[in-house]
């Protein structure tokens, strides 16, 4: 029996969101409709990730309540797909009797495939990796999903080839490689042809875009043929990494002003000792220097990271450290974990394990600092005004409009003409910093009948 309604299950980051994208225009080609609740559904993928513990051993909790459910359910179709799916691979039909496929990381576009064989009678684990040629053609035949929002996610490059002490990610998303340039050129400009402002350019270290394919176009260079695609106003990119961030990218964000002053760049740990544990190839001298370069071109620039504690090894005096980073710096927003065991990687095996309570107390102390630099921060821009776009209704109060500044903090502004300016860049001035996000009012002269010019580059 043929399916006729999906529901996408999403755990994990940007690449997933994106993966999940693709999907949905590979089942709409086929004639299925995005069913609106789990319980109407009769094909459900969970797409999965794997970098910390939590939210895999959430998704295979989900996976095995799914598994429940088609027990009274036998037309039910159920697959797994994301990175849990290509760590585990045919295992996982051996846990899960009720799993009727499995779907690697570079087998996305494959999808139509492999259903046909499921629906035939069969159960399938495909996570074969693909070169990278084979892979752009994947792009290209899955990059069908209608747009209906004003920014979306771009992906530039697969895969990973810095195998951090503590990092799944190259074992479950492959060696790197990196899409053509015109290819990304013409997907852009599908996008800004069917109305999408703002592309988020995806990698797990954008910074090494085509360092080893011979394009003869490094990231900054792309970046800067990006920013002549009419119909685009914002570009913004993640992630980076500090070994190979360079002095160019700055000068390219500081001068093309479709670039936006926002830059996601994972600190990790403030420790030298616990830095070169990780192999992360970097010092926090060289960091540091990093920040002063990107606030002296960029005095606004938003400036995000990631954060661990409790990496093997970590003692009191090496946490301390980190905490004293994150005063110094004032991140604008910092995301933090406890330190998880992942399968195959090096940290795993190290001596000198935190124990889990440790852990839970640096995390606390760590959070406790950040949320107050974080607020703190948001108060700073009351009073300023910002240049707004708009994405639509706020998901939390559809009396409010919502849209990011251009370093990336999330505003949410009254008022109910959502569709009038969905798209549109305003001008608002900012009358409250929230912990989290900001309050705006568009201002009086806001008019996109009479004053359109005030509003948009």
């Amino acid at each position: 029996m043929k399916p006729t309604r999906y529901f996408i299950i999403n755990f994990g980051c940007q690449m997933n969101v994106r993966d999940a994208e693709r999907m949905k225009g590979i089942l709409r080609e086929r004639g299925l409709s995005c069913a609106e609740r789990i319980e109407d559904a009769d094909l459900i993928l969970v797409n999965t990730c794997t970098v910390r513990e939590k939210p895999e051993r959430k998704a295979l909790s989900q996976l095995g309540r799914l598994c429940e459910m088609k027990k009274n359910r036998r037309e039910l179709l159920i697959g797994i797909c994301g990175c849990v799916s290509q760590q585990y691979q045919d295992s996982l039909l051996a846990r899960f009797p009720e799993l009727d496929f499995v779907l690697g990381t570079s087998q996305v576009a494959h999808l139509g495939e492999v259903l046909d064989m499921v629906i035939s009678g069969k159960r399938v684990c495909r996570t074969e990796w693909v070169t990278a040629e084979e892979s752009e053609i994947l792009f290209r035949t899955s990059l069908k999903e209608p747009v209906n929002s004003v920014s979306k996610f771009v992906t530039i490059m697969e895969g990973c080839d810095n195998y951090c002490a503590y990092c799944v990610v190259p074992y479950v998303r492959g060696r790197e490689f990196s899409r053509k340039p015109e290819d990304i050129i013409a997907e852009i400009t599908s996008l800004a042809e069917q109305g999408v402002k703002e592309v988020v350019l995806l990698g797990q270290n954008v910074n090494s875009y085509g360092l080893k394919n011979g394009f003869g176009l490094d990231f900054p260079g792309l970046l800067k043929q990006l920013a002549k695609i009419d119909g685009i106003e914002r570009i913004r990119f993640t992630t980076n990494h500090p070994k190979d961030l360079s002095e160019r990218l700055i000068e390219v964000m500081a001068q093309e002003d479709k670039i936006c002053e926002q830059i996601h760049l994972p600190l990790q740990a403030g420790s030298d000792k616990i830095l070169q544990l990780m192999g992360r190839f970097y010092t926090k001298s060289h960091y540091l220097d990093l920040i002063r370069k990107l606030r002296n071109a960029m005095p606004e620039i938003g400036i995000s990271t990631d954060l661990i504690v409790g990496f093997p090894g970590e003692t009191e005096d090496d946490f301390i450290q980190t905490l004293e980073m994150v005063q110094e710096i004032q991140f604008d927003e910092a995301f933090t974990f406890r330190y998880c065991h992942r399968p195959m990687t090096r940290s795993a095996s190290l001596p000198d394990q935190v124990p889990e309570s440790l852990k839970l107390e640096r995390l606390y102390r760590l959070n406790a600092i950040v949320s107050h630099i974080t607020e703190r921060k948001n108060q700073e821009q009351v009073g300023k005004i910002k240049e707004i776009l708009i994405e639509g209704e706020s998901k939390t109060d559809p009396e409010k409009l919502t849209g990011r500044t251009r370093e990336g903090r999330l505003v949410h502004i009254p008022g109910k003409n959502a569709r009038d300016l969905k798209g549109k860049l305003v001008l608002v001035k900012i009358e409250e910093g929230l912990k989290h996000s900001l309050l705006g009012e568009l201002l009086e002269e806001t008019n996109w009948q009479g004053e359109k010019q005030c509003l948009l580059r």
